[in-house]
């Protein structure tokens, strides 16, 4: 399916601004018009530094704050780890916390993905 999808026009994936165009239209007559009509959502993983108790928060700061981080040319590990410090600190914002969740959330699947695809030094 990902390689016919491939080579299906841009003009039938994204219309305007509907993603996912061809899908909508495919499944348009056994859906509501609620889901047809909607804005495509993010997928946003759990809050992993908002959590201390949970794995994935110790897998983060683990992950983040160590050899394998450093090792990604596009990441500032300082900057990495003061944001990783900055999420502690008593008063924090209760939404910044969350964004800079996912910031964090992200900068790991770049340290994973480096690592996986064998970019590591």
């Amino acid at each position: 399916m990902a390689e016919y999808l491939q080579r299906v026009p841009v003009s039938l994936k994204i219309r305007g601004m509907t993603e996912k165009y061809i899908l909508r239209e495919a499944v348009k007559d056994v859906i509501t018009p609620t889901v047809y009509e909607r804005q495509k959502h993010p997928f946003l993983s759990p809050p992993a530094t908002l959590n201390p108790d949970q794995p994935l928060h110790a897998l983060m700061q683990d992950t983040l704050r160590g050899s394998a981080t450093a090792s990604v040319p596009f990441l500032d590990q300082k900057r990495v780890v003061a944001a990783l410090d900055g999420l502690t600190k008593p008063g924090a914002d209760a939404g910044h916390q969350v964004v800079m969740d996912q910031v964090l959330t992200l900068a790991l699947s770049f340290v994973f993905m480096h690592e996986g695809l064998g970019l590591a030094a």
